[in-house]
């Protein structure tokens, strides 16, 4: 197999990031993980934010809704695709064995991130303007503590980018922004079928550590290896 920073990858279409997504495993949104492709380095910068089909800014949020790949800030706390085939692998790596309320206990989360988790395993799907308003963060000032507890969440694999929900008025028009929806990464996992990945944890690595070693540039699997303590 070539390794994945020796081919010059392009996505054209939804069709072909469906296809590199399957085959790089790990796709980030920007170019941050060293010599490895990003959703921004396999496009053009003229496709972008035009509304059209070869969006890659809509791709983003089509692939999780498909099933083809979770997205969220699973590390670094940048954005990142990561394909079906290989999430339940990286879940397995990056959440943490007691849940979020006993997380609380143990003064390792917020209660701000409780409330968020719970919120959203009351709401799956729902989106982040109703997510605000149910936690009683809606005011500017609540706005940092809540992207950090959102941050939290998704980085423990927790939770998930879902998608986005149209904004319509009352007419059912489209009407501003679309938001972006979150629900846990387990019901994400269920709703497409994915079957969890319960190897023990040097087992787990061990998997990592060989399919990043087969697909990756030597820099990739270096930076990959300190977040993933390889």
């Amino acid at each position: 197999m070539i390794k994945m920073n020796e081919v010059t990858l392009q996505a054209a279409t939804y069709e072909d990031v469906t296809q590199i997504v399957k085959e790089v495993g790990i796709l980030p949104l920007s170019s941050f993980i060293p010599d490895h492709p990003s959703l921004e380095s396999i496009t053009t910068q003229a496709q972008w934010h035009t509304g059209l089909e070869t969006d890659p800014w809509l791709w983003r949020d089509r692939l999780p809704g498909d099933g083809l790949a979770a997205y969220g800030r699973f590390f670094a706390k940048k954005p990142l695709l990561i394909s079906a085939d290989l999430f339940p692998l990286v879940k397995n790596l990056l959440e943490d064995p007691y849940s979020v309320e006993e997380r609380y206990e143990d003064g390792q989360l917020p209660k701000s991130a409780v409330e968020l988790f719970q919120a959203v395993e009351a709401n799956e799907g729902i989106d982040v303007k109703e997510l605000r308003a149910v936690t009683g963060m809606k005011a500017k000032e609540s706005k940092s503590e809540f992207d950090r507890a959102l941050i939290e969440l998704q980085s423990t694999t927790d939770i998930v980018i879902a998608g986005i929900s149209e904004r319509l008025n009352a007419n059912g028009t489209k009407n501003g922004w679309n938001s972006t929806c979150y629900m846990t990464a387990l019901h994400w996992m269920e709703l497409h079928r994915l079957a969890m990945n319960s190897s023990p944890t040097p087992e787990a690595k061990s998997q990592f550590r060989a399919y990043i070693q087969e697909r990756y540039s030597s820099r990739a699997i270096q930076y990959l290896g300190k977040i993933f303590k390889l």
